[in-house]
Formats: structure tokens, sequence, C-alpha cells
């Protein structure tokens, strides 16, 4: 079972899954009409119809405290879209923790996202499907170990899996470092954005260490067709790294929202680059990286 923000359902009924989105984002710190501020509810319920409409099932929505969750509408694009959305608990990279992160201490703050876990978050009694966590470029800050050290043991008490942000495509096995020094196994963590980086080796050796991928800077490169991650995602299929790759296009931007006059939109994955894909490599891979992968990463006991 996986918590959604309209309650557990099945593993099975995640079907074809985003690992990482937004969809409703209005940070305390961000002018409402900054481009990454997302807060007209009937365009998220929009967008997120139209990735149903288009075979879509399912969202990981991954913005977490600090960053402007909200999990009451995001319950409401839940229900006006149909599509299951699953929201997170935890915090994103040193730049946009909470104000309130240094005034609290350590038990503090593990009290309160404990709340969030078992009692549901604020008044919306939604629980969390997964926790996030994340680094800065090139660095790991005192305060993001700090977060670490605090979520990661809440999330292996919980099952909850964790997703990171790895600003720029970096610090993936760093990452790993630390939540293993915290016994949290690989299996269990979607590294986000480290197709940013393009470097196929350490692609692959993420994917080694038994961790999955969150490709996800797809949909910036239109008129090439997303060429180049589409070779990278190629080449780490035929080298056996499929199983570990998921899809998504973090399109938390009114520039990528088709209800905002954007593009490509969430539906792009299941439509245009579906049919790049399907160039390179087969059906079943492709089924594998947007059904079966995403659904391990949310299903601990699978």
């Amino acid at each position: 079972m996986v918590n959604t923000v309209l309650g557990t359902i099945e593993t099975s009924k995640l079907g074809k899954t985003l690992i990482h989105e937004h969809l409703y984002v209005a940070p305390d710190e961000l002018h409402r009409n900054y481009a990454y501020t997302l807060d007209v509810l009937q365009k998220s319920v929009e967008e997120a119809r139209l990735f149903g409409l288009a075979g879509g099932e399912t969202i990981v929505e991954l913005t977490p405290l600090g960053y402007g969750r909200n999990t009451e509408a995001l319950r409401e694009i839940s229900r006006r879209s149909g599509v299951n959305i699953i929201c997170v608990t935890g915090f994103h990279k040193d730049l946009w923790l909470p104000r309130w992160f240094d005034q609290l201490t350590d038990n503090e703050i593990e009290a309160e996202l404990r709340r969030e876990i078992v009692d549901g978050i604020g008044y919306s009694g939604v629980h969390p499907g997964a926790a996030k966590l994340g680094t800065s470029f090139g660095e790991v800050t005192s305060r993001e170990h700090r977060a670490f050290s605090i979520v990661a043991p809440l999330a292996r008490e919980y099952h909850l899996p964790i997703i990171t942000h790895c600003d720029k495509g970096t610090m993936g096995h760093e990452q790993l470092d630390l939540l293993e020094k915290y016994s949290f196994d690989a299996k269990h963590v979607c590294l986000s954005h480290t197709d940013l980086t393009m470097d196929f080796g350490y692609i692959r050796s993420l994917c080694e260490r038994g961790a999955y991928l969150s490709f996800d800077h797809v949909g910036r490169d239109l008129e090439g067709h997303d060429h180049e991650r589409v070779e990278m995602i190629a080449n780490l299929v035929e080298t056996g790294c499929g199983d570990k790759i998921c899809l998504a296009g973090d399109m938390g931007k009114k520039d990528y929202f088709v209800s905002y006059g954007g593009r490509p939109g969430l539906a792009y994955i299941l439509t245009a680059l579906r049919s790049y894909l399907l160039e390179s490599i087969s059906e079943a891979e492709y089924t594998k990286m947007i059904v079966d992968n995403p659904r391990h990463v949310l299903a601990w006991d699978e």
C-alpha cells in the first residue's frame, strides 16, 4: 500500500507514474508571479487532467516543507483531475530550508516530522508517501547534513522511500554515503536530476550502488527531440541499468505547463518522449521506467 493525498491505494494501481514533479508551489520567499510559483489551482487541475488523458495515473509531488507545500490544494487537484498524487515530508536543499530549521532542536524537528507521518500533515490529514532531502551544488552543507540525520532514521522507521534533490545532478555518491551512515538502504532511494550531469560513468556508478535515478530534465530540448537524453537512456539500458531509471520532467514552472501557455507539459513523457525513446529502446523497457521502477521506489516491500 502507498499513501496518496486521498488515502492509501494498492501499489498495483499506481500505473504510469512521474516520480518527481511539482503541481502546486507557493514559497513564502517568492513573489507570486515568479515563474516557479504555481498557485492557480485550476491551472494545476488542468495540467494534471491532461496528464491523465494521456494515460498517466500517478504524480509524486516533491514540494517539501519550506517550499510552499499545500496538501489541501493537492487533495483538490487529485479529486478533480482523477490522478493519484503522492506528497512528501522532509526538506529541500539548504537555500530552501524553513526559517524555523535553525530555531528548533533536532528532537523538536523530529517530533514535527513524526506528527506528519503518523497523524497527517496540518489540518488536511494527508499522510506523506515519501520523504525528500536535498544537497547544494557540489557540496553538502552542515545544515543539509543535519536534515539527513533527522529525516533518514524516520524514513527508515516508517518505511518511506527517500527521493532527493541533487543540485545540477551533483553529490549523488555523497548522498548515498550519508544515507548509508544512517542505515538507509540505497534500494529505497531515488536520486533526482542526475541526468543534468550527462556523465555516463557517474550515472552508471550510482545505478550500480542500487539507487534509482530520476531522469527528470527532459522536455527542455524540444527542437532536438531530447536526443542527448534519449541516447543516454538507451546506453544505460544496453549496459543493464534500465531497471534503475525512472522518468519525470520536474516541470514545476509556468513555462513548462501547457495550462499556463507553456510547453511541453506533463503529458510529454507519455506522448512525444515515448515516441523518441521507442526508436532506441523496447516498449517493455519504456514501461519499466514509467510503471515498474517508480512502483518499486514507492512500494517499500517489493
